[in-house]
């Protein structure tokens, strides 16, 4: 009886070596929850790179270990920070922590802006059509 799709995709995954790519980053995540630690604790991350790579944790460049860092570690803090908090409903007499915003301007559309006037230039005028008294 032939095995079905799930099966055989299953075997294949455990026959298939893997890429450098994916053990780089298999070591990295193995040690995700240290080097969040040290970058915590306000390490660079150059001295974290050099640190693993000498005791042999990590054989893969710098460059990689930045962008595993960046991908891995910063972006989704940054993704769950630049999201506003969700306002809980207020009864009256109760203040707000949350700071309030001040509403931006209307911005004019470029279009609408006058041109800054320049001084008028001092050095070379080329004029394609010459006057007859500049040859005399």
């Amino acid at each position: 009886m032939a095995k079905n799709l799930s099966e055989r995709i299953a075997d294949r995954m455990r026959n298939k070596k893997a890429t450098v790519s994916a053990q780089n980053r298999g070591a990295f995540l193995a040690l995700k929850g240290e080097i969040i630690q040290a970058i915590e604790d306000r390490w660079p991350v150059k001295q974290i790179w050099e640190t693993l790579h000498d005791e042999g944790k990590v054989t893969f460049s710098y460059q990689a270990f930045r962008n595993y860092v960046n991908s891995l570690i910063l972006a989704p803090k940054q993704r769950s920070v630049s999201k506003p908090p969700a306002e809980a409903p207020r009864t009256e007499g109760q203040v707000s922590n949350v700071k309030k915003t001040v509403p931006e301007k209307p911005r004019t559309p470029v279009s609408a802006v006058s041109p800054v006037q320049q001084p008028a230039a001092t050095g070379f005028n080329f004029d394609a059509k010459p006057k007859k008294e500049d040859y005399i």
